[in-house]
């Protein structure tokens, strides 16, 4: 009697550290460049942050960098995913709420930052999408809880076009900059973090919040230039002439 083959077990393949290399990883056919809540409330000097005597001028201080980003990888044909958050209190549960009332307590004046409709919720001067840009709407701190125009989150984003790594910049950075870095991990991405390219309210803490990311092994935290290198730009091919 013909008993039926049973498949065995499935074998990994060997573990090949050229396949982890940061040159593969940040290889263009699969990366995007997430750009995190670039918004006038956190940036301007007449937004949220700013009249609340918050420090902004290391958030500030990105935006060169950001700009730079955003231009590498135009001309290399990497995805831009701008989020921007809102905050309305309509949005708002529980935890939230709660969060609210403590922050108006420690610092407001009754205010709510980037109220969808409004000045301070839209994105800030000089770091704005362009045609072909995709933007993902949010109301918690992480970038995987938003939505795009067509109501897809941004995993499916990312799946639709095969996306394996996100270099990740933006404001702000013991929020949903970390929050969405830590789900990123969390999910399977390659996380790259530009240095120069995440703003915080607390500078001192920055570079511990960076090294501890770096050395916790959930990304890798790099120089620009590392990732220009990486993403030369595309060549148009020549147009025959007839």
């Amino acid at each position: 009697m013909n008993l039926p083959e049973v498949p065995g077990p499935k074998v990994e393949q060997p573990f090949n550290p050229e396949n982890y290399s940061l040159k593969e990883i940040l290889k263009p056919q699969h990366s995007a460049l997430v750009v995190v809540d670039m918004q006038n409330d956190f940036l301007d000097p007449k937004g949220f942050f700013a009249r609340l005597n918050r420090p902004i001028s290391q958030m500030q201080s990105t935006i060169p960098h950001i700009q730079g980003l955003i231009e590498v990888a135009r001309s290399a044909n990497v995805p831009i995913i701008f989020t921007k958050g809102y905050e309305d209190v309509k949005f708002r549960k529980g935890p939230d709420l709660r969060r609210a009332v403590k922050w108006d307590e420690a610092d407001g004046d009754g205010s709510v930052n980037s109220q969808s409709g409004t000045w301070g919720a839209e994105f800030y001067k000089g770091i704005k999408p362009q045609e072909g840009d995709i933007i993902v709407e949010k109301h918690k701190w992480s970038a995987f809880d938003g939505k795009d125009k067509e109501g897809k989150n941004l995993k499916q984003i990312l799946e639709k076009r095969g996306i394996k790594t996100l270099v990740i910049t933006g404001v702000v950075a013991e929020t949903c900059v970390e929050t969405t870095i830590r789900n990123a991990y969390d999910q399977d991405y390659f996380v790259v973090v530009p240095r120069n390219s995440v703003g915080s309210n607390y500078p001192k803490q920055l570079q511990a919040r960076m090294k501890y990311l770096e050395k916790g092994f959930i990304g890798d935290v790099v120089n620009e230039d590392e990732i220009k290198n990486y993403w030369p730009p595309v060549k148009e091919t020549p147009t025959e002439i007839k």
